[in-house]
């Protein structure tokens, strides 16, 4: 699935644009592809015990080891052929077995449907036509008017129908995805494939539906074309459709009535949708880990969210089809490791290489000339080590890793050099073998993986926004070999390419089973197919952590064809709705019950044992690892033939809960697997999960809290950089994303220029000129002068945040307006302002759907979403503004889980329209260009900044700069300014203006000149419709310093949390140049307001790369400000 629309479209990991800096674990990569390749492995191996069933009792230890359960026994691997098919190779899904029983697809037809295809490639054939479902152009046109299907076009013998359902079928781009998840399903290529073997997929004899779905019009559209894409498929015979995309955290509530109808469709005809489960792996995404407070981390989204869809994750087998190298250990002996090539080394030839440290230094290179370089992962970027050590002379690069256990990568090409990446216990063989000579091998082989079995670190957590159990199962998505557009092949990872294997196994067992069950209805042998599927399938264990994979991450576990083929028994949950268990909410003390069924003639003797487990607790998060419990005591059961019998098991974790509240105090997941053996020695022969919460899941919180409540800036998304309290840390340019990443009131300040200008008549503010810019910014928070980067929570004395507007129509902190954070997916949110009776004097409309902030790498989300339609203007339900004073404005909102109960947020917002009073007068002192006012503001809240304005013509933009008061109150005027070239510009007294503002955004300025003048008359206002002189109609509340704010009085601007006064410089006597928010004159010399916006919730499908492309746009003009800014202030201290 792909980090944005199309999961897996755009997000399926290939390995090409790798940086240093990635964690072992995972790869990432610049958006709109997020990350590049991981490798990761399986494991089911079975620690025997010599106890027999009667004398194994349930047992709880000290230590992780004893508490673990035991590990499942290994199955025995196909012998590999010397020349074969990858499967003949490498099967860890044991497909060859349920070939061999059920064929290889002929007369099947299966259909995938995804972002584009290359619909001529090669390895679309069939190997004997006289066994297709369709045999000509001519049968697929009887079928498709028997179903009203007017579009859609016969390609050839193998892919029988293809259709763009996003464009009408006009202007259909190739793409590599759906191929490369087509040949995983279906492929068949020829013999002269160039690699030394050949793609075959798990029904290479199937005939192929190919259709194209991509977003164009909106997700809802989106929805709607795909539902008609599973009509299509079902009508022209599909028994499996693949479908390897989707939509992070999106809740299957949410999906258009017709998409629902259309899986349903699907399942009362008996045709399987395979779906993948994305690659979006946890709330926080892969940078960063959930928090421990917050157990709702899943970010399964739709399709996957469908319960009748088979929704697969992705997982590493412990061994690998690799290329090899072998090198001569110090006993003599041939060593062969495996190697992840880029532009690939010559063959069977003997190479020199030399240890060349981490490659970041010229003299680690010394002794590489004509050699490879054996460099060790770390400090800086693969491009800069491989282009390090070509310039060194070497003639190739092997780079191994700097972890014992990470996984394979593919490195960058950087100018054809010949790379290879290889694990950390061959990197230190080699360093330490005398030899110092590796070869290439020609032929790949199966080789164990340094890691072992583990589950993908990108595949994607359930439960699901709506709490329901996902993924269902596993299958190997890591560097998947299949075809590519232009008749090429390539290895992706992903769970795209898991998703196509487990429909090629579901399309051979439905197969097997019309045979086997012919009294079934096609819809009966799915619904007993997917349960033994799921019943099948191998728990996965984490070798690391002795214990299983998070049902929530690996659902039953990893599929196993030879088992599903060769099952006569199955198990479900006690209602036999499912195979797997969701109890809900529990306590300590809960049972487990579940149903075995038994399809035999004979009565079958089972043995089985309960897993208790729940997640590990890394500090202050969940570290998306398995944290054994305990396990229960093997017991006997025997199951009538032809007959099914209920098993329940009493589970006690009491003496847990002390210890997992003081981690997760919030809740947590108790769960795990009942796992059933013909023996307790031997493998495991099913299994079924079952999942647990104690706790309410239901009502967790829904929204973080804003930012208000955090004393030193941080959030989720933003680990605060500075000890200031109360400080926004931006850090220069940072402060521009740092916006996207908190729950706040934001509103917008408007820069003197432009308030000037829209008074003088002006319409349009995006026609004005201003080297100035129109700034979304949190209510309740101020820059300090000199620092545009670092903004501050301003506090009552009660703590509260100076939240304030001035609906006067200037645009300056006129409206207060929602964005959060939200932590689970949330509908029917709606904001109400209330006055100090409790009384409700206005009520946004309601966003019906809030999905939850599951990263904010800017390919897919934010860290927030600003919400449109809770856009307050002061006004109450008449449009009146309404009068001065405290207000409550709340945010209410309902978790989508069952059984939540509504959640609201609340934030005082002051109101005040009072215009600030100035002086009237002044005088200047030509000795040291000092203006000195008569008198000092008179305000009803306190002043923001107090500053004299002055405006010239840096080439053909107006620019404007500040001059902050000295400690005196006095302001020393510049006789001339500076240009960006360096230029002077002469100042005249005309050019300067006094402006006050206040922090509920109230502004008064005056000219210089009129000042000396001592008649300024009325000072020039803000927008508002109210006098200077004229007293407010309504008195508001007291503030939380106990002053009266319609009182007119000389108001010192009050300072901050941090013990400083914003817009005051804190340098003595010094005058202040300083630039707010100033754009390149370049970027923005025709348009002076550009609003920062994040995405924003209308009820309306929203576009992320439109949404990627408003930030990327914000950044740069941050950029150009930063640079403006950084050398005026510069020029300042020369």
């Amino acid at each position: 699935m792909s980090t944005s629309i199309l999961l897996n479209a755009q997000s399926d990991i290939k390995a090409n644009t790798v940086t240093e800096d990635t964690p072992a674990t995972e790869q990432a990569v610049e958006p709109p592809q997020p990350i590049a390749v991981s490798e990761e492995s399986r494991s089911s191996k079975e620690t025997k015990t010599s106890q027999t069933p009667s004398d194994v009792g349930e047992t709880v230890a000290d230590d992780a080891n004893d508490l673990a359960p035991q590990a499942p026994a290994k199955t025995a691997d196909t012998p590999a052929t010397s020349k074969a098919t990858i499967r003949d190779l490498n099967d860890p899904s044991h497909v060859k077995t349920l070939q061999e029983k059920a064929g290889k697809g002929a007369g099947t037809v299966v259909a995938v449907i995804d972002a584009g295809f290359d619909k001529n490639h090669e390895a679309w054939r069939l190997t004997d036509k006289t066994k297709a479902r369709y045999q000509s152009k001519e049968n697929l046109e009887k079928a498709k008017k028997e179903h009203g299907i007017t579009y859609g076009e016969w390609v050839n013998d193998k892919v029988a129908y293809y259709h763009d359902y996003s464009k009408d079928g006009k202007n259909a781009v190739d793409q590599e995805h759906g191929t490369h998840v087509s040949g995983i399903l279906s492929g068949n290529a020829p013999s002269e494939m160039k690699e030394p073997y050949r793609l075959e997929g798990a029904m290479p004899e199937a005939q192929l539906l190919l259709m194209r779905v991509e977003i164009v019009n909106g997700l809802a559209d989106y929805a709607r074309n795909y539902a008609q894409a599973i009509r299509d498929a079902v009508n022209l015979g599909a028994k499996v459709i693949n479908m390897s995309f989707g939509n992070a955290a999106l809740a299957y509530a949410n999906l258009p009535d017709e998409t629902k109808k259309a899986f349903d469709y699907a399942k009362s005809k008996g045709v399987s949708i395979v779906t993948s489960a994305g690659n979006d792996s946890s709330f926080g995404g892969k940078p960063r880990l959930p928090l421990a407070d917050h157990p709702d981390y899943g970010v399964v989204g739709t399709p996957a969210a469908a319960d009748s869809t088979l929704t697969v994750a992705s997982y590493s087998p412990d061994k690998q089809l690799t290329e090899t190298a072998t090198v001569k250990t110090d006993d003599h002996q041939d060593k062969e490791m495996p190697v992840i090539s880029t532009n690939r080394f010559e063959p069977n030839k003997a190479y020199d290489y030399a240890y060349a440290n981490r490659g970041t230094k010229e003299d680690d290179f010394k002794d590489v000339e004509g050699k490879i370089a054996l460099i060790e992962r770390g400090d800086i970027d693969f491009k800069d080590k491989i282009a390090n050590a070509k310039k060194a002379g070497a003639v190739g690069v092997l780079i191994y890793d700097n972890q014992d256990k990470g996984f394979p990568i593919e490195l960058p090409n950087v100018d054809q050099m010949p790379a290879a990446f290889i694990s950390r216990r061959d990197g230190l063989l080699l360093k330490d073998n005398p030899p110092k000579t590796i070869t290439f091998n020609a032929t790949p082989k199966v080789l164990p993986t340094a890691s072992g079995t583990k589950l993908s670190r990108f595949s994607s957590w359930g439960l699901t926004a709506d709490g329901n159990i996902k993924p269902d199962i596993a299958a190997p998505g890591q560097d998947i070999l299949s075809s590519v557009a232009n008749n090429k092949y390539a290895k992706l990872s992903g769970t795209s390419m898991s998703a196509p294997l487990v429909a090629g196994i579901m399309g051979l067992l439905q197969k097997q089973y019309e045979t086997q069950y012919p009294d079934m209805t096609p819809s009966e042998r799915l619904d007993l197919a997917k349960k033994v599927l799921m019943s099948s399938a191998t728990a996965l264990y984490d070798e690391d952590e002795k214990a299983y994979f998070s049902p929530r991450q690996q659902g039953a576990g990893a599929v196993d064809a030879k088992k599903a083929s060769a099952a006569t028994m199955y198990v479900t949950d006690k209602d036999n709705t499912s195979s797997k268990v969701h109890l809900n909410n529990v306590s300590d003390k809960f049972e487990v019950t579940v149903t075995v069924h038994n399809k035999s003639d004979k009565p079958q003797e089972l043995y089985y044992q309960v897993t208790v487990q729940t997640d590990k607790v890394d500090g202050k998060h969940f570290a998306l690892a398995p944290k054994a419990l305990y396990e229960t005591s093997w017991q006997k059961i025997t199951i009538p033939a032809n007959s099914s019998k209920q098993v329940t098991v009493p589970i006690d974790a009491s003496r847990f809960s002390k210890d997992l509240l003081a981690q997760m105090k919030n809740g947590y997941f108790l769960e795990g697997f009942v796992r059933f053996k013909q023996d307790p020695t031997k493998e495991e022969l099913m299994s079924i999960p079952y999942i647990g919460f104690r706790g309410d899941f239901g009502n967790l919180s829904a929204l973080e809290k804003p930012i208000y409540d955090s004393k030193d800036g941080s959030s989720y998304y933003h680990e605060a950089n500075s000890d200031a309290k109360d400080q926004l840390d931006g850090d220069g340019l940072q402060f521009y994303a740092l916006k996207n990443n908190f729950t706040a009131l934001t509103t917008e300040s408007n820069p003197w220029t432009i308030i000037k200008a829209v008074k003088e008549g002006v319409e349009n503010i995006e026609d004005i000129e201003s080297s100035e810019i129109t700034e979304t910014i949190f209510a309740g928070t101020f820059a300090k002068q000199d620092d545009d980067s670092h903004y501050y929570i301003h506090r009552h004395a009660n703590g509260k945040p100076y939240a304030a507007i001035s609906p006067n129509g200037d645009g300056n902190r006129d409206y207060a307006q929602f964005q959060g954070t939200f932590l689970r997916n949330a509908k029917n949110l709606v904001a109400e302002v209330l006055d100090k009776e409790g009384n409700v004097v206005w009520t946004s409309e309601v966003t019906e759907q809030v999905v939850k902030n599951y990263n904010n790498d800017l390919a897919s989300t934010l860290g927030s979403t600003r919400f449109e339609k809770t856009r307050w203007d002061g006004k109450d339900k008449d449009g009146k503004v309404v009068a001065n004073g405290t207000y409550t404005y709340r945010v209410r909102y309902t978790p989508i889980s069952s059984g939540a109960k509504e959640q609201h947020t609340d934030f005082d917002v002051i109101v005040d329209n009072t215009t600030p009073e100035v002086a009237t007068s002044a005088t200047f002192s030509t000795e040291d260009s000092r203006l000195a006012l008569a008198s000092k503001p008179k305000t009803s809240q306190p002043v923001y900044r107090e500053r004299i304005a002055y405006t010239y013509m840096d080439e053909d933009l107006p620019t404007t700069e500040y001059i902050s008061p000295n400690e005196d109150g006095t302001f020393t005027l510049p006789e001339e300014a500076e240009t960006m070239e360096g230029a002077t510009v002469p100042l005249k007294m005309s050019d300067f203006t006094y402006v006050v503002e206040d922090m509920t955004g109230n502004i008064t300025y005056t000219p210089v000149t009129k000042l000396l003048e001592g008649h300024s008359n009325k000072p020039e206002q803000d927008g508002s419709d109210q006098a200077p002189d004229k007293k407010p109609e309504a008195k508001p509340e007291q503030d939380g310093s106990g002053q009266t704010p319609d009182k007119k009085k000389e108001t010192k601007p009050e300072k901050d949390s941090s013990g400083q006064t914003p817009g005051k410089t804190p340098q003595k006597g010094q005058s202040s140049r300083t630039l707010e928010k100033r754009s390149s004159k370049r970027a923005l010399a025709t348009k002076a307001s550009t609003r920062d916006q994040l995405p924003t919730t209308n009820d309306k499908d929203t576009n992320r790369l439109h949404l990627l492309k408003l930030v990327m746009t914000t950044f740069f003009l941050g950029l150009a400000a930063h640079i403006f800014k950084t050398k005026r202030q510069k020029e300042t201290k020369k």
